[in-house]
């Protein structure tokens, strides 16, 4: 972002609506179903599932830490949707996205080889999103078993959801609060994973684009693919949405093998090129892809269109406004 660009975000705009965006991971067990309809005594391998792929995850990230000097948040757990967890990082350099995706295709492979010794007919699948805050995706806040506070007591969920958000991330009282995310690019994650399959971890096609874009920063390049594209239900007006995977897990290669639909796309060049055009073509649907902080940043990167600034200023003044009147 440049100085010109940056002056148009207020001076006294709090941490929480700062442009920044997120990495989000969906990681679902594949059987459950079947497996409990069939064990009365189903409960402990779900309850390992919860314990052991956090632990894994986490170990998984320390373990690139003690290897690399690169920077990068640790994946946080976000929450539980029944037999599906989810995770979420913040991401301020392209490096950082690819260094993530090894991080989590680490964690799913070496969760996999414990899962293979304790449990058969289990298996697990795995998407990936970004999506842009405070706009047009957002943080939502609630309050912990019934905490209240002085602002609490404003009839006004603006300045509710404010109060909390600046607790947030003053570092105060978070053991009293509860944060979610919510948007368009959170309900496209959500529909993206009806895609996954233990052998294909799906990824938006934003994702998609920034990681291609950073091959040029990064020694291991990700071997992505593309499968045709498909209706997603309320996704860009329905219109076909490009299916762009990698493979994982046992037999994934094989399943490349079998690919023949838009194989050679994946030639990282022309997969990018791709990705390009479908974001740019639905500009309003996809990420804007803002890194305020990429040291290789060529000027792609590091701006935020003027209509997501508008609209974070917007608010700002609004908010404002309530506070003052309450």
């Amino acid at each position: 972002m440049s100085l010109n660009e940056k002056k148009t975000l207020p001076v006294d705009l709090p941490e929480g609506l700062k442009p920044r965006i997120r990495l989000f991971f969906s990681i679902d067990l594949v059987g459950s179903t079947a497996f409990k309809q069939s064990r009365p005594a189903w409960l402990p391998a779900l309850l390992n599932f919860y314990r052991d792929f956090d632990q894994i995850v986490h170990a998984q990230y320390r373990a690139f830490r003690q290897r690399s000097n690169a920077h990068i948040a640790p994946p946080e757990f976000w929450k539980s949707n029944g037999d599906e967890l989810l995770y979420t990082c913040d991401l301020s350099t392209r490096a950082q996205a690819v260094d993530a995706i090894h991080i989590w295709l680490a964690a799913l492979s070496a969760y996999r080889c414990d899962l293979a010794t304790l449990v058969e007919d289990i298996d697990v699948k795995s998407t990936a999103w970004i999506a842009l805050f405070p706009a047009p995706n957002s943080e939502v806040f609630f309050r912990r078993g019934g905490a209240q506070f002085r602002s609490d007591r404003i009839d006004d969920a603006v300045l509710l959801q404010a109060e909390m958000r600046d607790q947030w991330y003053g570092g105060n009282g978070r053991h009293d609060i509860i944060r979610d995310f919510v948007g368009p690019s959170i309900d496209t994650g959500f529909r993206l994973t009806a895609w996954s399959s233990p052998r294909r971890l799906i990824l938006s096609a934003d994702l998609a684009f920034l990681l291609t874009s950073s091959y040029a920063v990064s020694d291991e390049p990700l071997p992505l693919h593309f499968s045709g594209a498909q209706k997603l239900r309320g996704v860009m007006d329905e219109q076909p949405y490009p299916m762009i995977w990698l493979p994982v897990g046992a037999g994934a290669r094989a399943d490349v093998r079998d690919e023949g639909i838009g194989r050679h796309l994946s030639d990282p060049e022309l997969l990018r090129s791709f990705c390009e055009a479908i974001v740019e073509q639905n500009y309003k649907v996809f990420t804007p892809l803002f890194l305020a902080e990429d040291p290789e940043d060529d000027g792609d990167f590091g701006w935020t269109p003027p209509y997501i600034l508008n609209r974070i200023a917007r608010d700002w003044q609004a908010e404002k406004r309530l506070k003052m009147a309450a």
